[in-house]
């Protein structure tokens, strides 16, 4: 069994590209993340793959340096080089991720500080009665 689960951060900022493959373009990624080894400092860092919509939203909603877990398989792909010898690429085609914290932002806006009557605002309804009707219990 082939079955492979990774969790660490990306290095690198993502390049997303698209290739023609039986007439239609596919999203594709290719990257590397950083992944700790237990009870060490050691890291590896580990080539993967990421295809389709997943390519897209990790694009959309991750950067370098976020946090991500994946699961996939180990691929093992035999290429010549430019003096035709033969090299093997080693990558983990991922079959699932899961974002583990979300994107850097690139500027932070300024924070808005909140009035001292801005924030009393939020504490207008303290203490009054809700009523609760049995049509919005969910039992």
């Amino acid at each position: 069994m082939n079955k492979i689960v990774l969790s660490g951060n990306l290095v690198r900022n993502l390049e997303l590209r698209y290739v023609l493959i039986n007439g239609a373009n596919k999203p594709v990624i290719e990257t590397v993340m950083a992944v700790r080894r237990d009870f060490t400092e050691e890291t590896d860092f580990i080539t993967i793959q990421v295809w389709g919509k997943q390519a897209e939203n990790l694009d959309k909603y991750c950067g370098k340096g976020s946090k991500i877990l994946i699961h996939g398989s180990l691929r093992i792909t035999p290429y010549k080089n430019k003096e035709g010898k033969t090299v093997y690429k080693n990558f983990v085609l991922v079959d699932s991720i899961e974002f583990l914290d979300s994107k850097p932002k690139a500027k932070e806006e300024p924070k808005q500080e909140m009035k001292k009557e801005d924030n009393m605002q939020v504490y207008e309804d303290f203490g009054k009665d809700f009523p609760i009707t049995d049509d919005m219990l969910p039992f």
